[in-house]
């Protein structure tokens, strides 16, 4: 196959994929991962993924600690549309990572309920934190945000689940959603923001930074720079809309 032919994300990634297991380990160490120049497609458009997006979504917001984590968790999963960390929960007006005042640490994500349910999306969220650890700031508090009755069962039914299962006490608070402050840009899918070469090739794709934010394509990637997806299944996901030519 000739990496000349495949759209430039997904040739990008290949490229990163011959380094597993180095591509964070290189970031850490203060070198980078440099792409060859086969990886650039000239004249790059925005992916079938992110164009084919469903109009109508539902949305989930959850605090569960440290947002970095759970943006590229969450948006590695199929049916999940774009993700987004931010802050929630507080009465301070226009809170920042500074000035964070009485708001938590929060991840809103936006999915196709015919492909993934609000539920599914709970399994995801209780098993990817300690809930039964107690907060030490109310920044890093565990909270379900529900935006209707429906989502208010469902998060109080798979708490008391959690409890029963753990016996022990789950601190998470469950509260009605009412504002959500997006994060400052270098905290929108930080582990792709710390692989310069292929955050260059993707800037190329979308010069608004709100539609990198909001691009499914780009959520993937960041689940599997992040770790939480395999390249064999990161394949898969991409070229389900984004056909690769031979």
């Amino acid at each position: 196959m000739n990496k000349a032919t495949i759209p430039l994300l997904l040739g990008a990634i290949l490229i990163a994929s011959i380094l597993t297991g180095i591509l964070l380990s290189c970031h850490k160490e203060g070198t980078t991962v440099n792409f060859t120049k086969d990886s650039v497609i000239p004249d790059a458009q925005i992916p079938p993924i992110d164009a084919s997006a469903p109009a109508q979504t539902e949305t989930a917001t959850f605090a569960l600690g440290c947002f970095w984590a759970p943006d590229s968790i969450f948006g590695s999963l199929d049916g999940v549309i774009r993700t987004r960390v931010g802050y929630a929960g507080g009465t301070t007006e226009s809170p920042t990572y500074y000035n964070l005042g009485d708001h938590t640490e929060t991840i809103q994500i936006d999915y196709d309920p015919t492909q993934i349910s609000y539920e599914q999306l709970l399994e995801i969220y209780w098993d990817s934190h300690s809930p039964t650890v107690q907060p030490w700031s109310r920044q890093y508090m565990s909270i379900i945000f529900y935006h209707n009755s429906e989502q208010r069962e469902l998060a109080m039914e798979t708490k008391q689940r959690e409890e029963a299962s753990l016996s022990r006490r789950v601190y998470t608070e469950i509260i009605p959603f009412s504002e959500f402050h997006l994060a400052e840009d270098y905290h929108q899918k930080y582990y792709l923001q710390q692989v310069p070469n292929l955050m260059k090739e993707l800037v190329a794709i979308y010069p608004n930074f709100a539609d990198f934010i909001n691009s499914t394509a780009v959520a993937r990637i960041n689940g599997y720079v992040g770790g939480h997806v395999t390249f064999q299944a990161l394949q898969e996901q991409l070229n389900s809309s984004w056909p690769v030519s031979g």
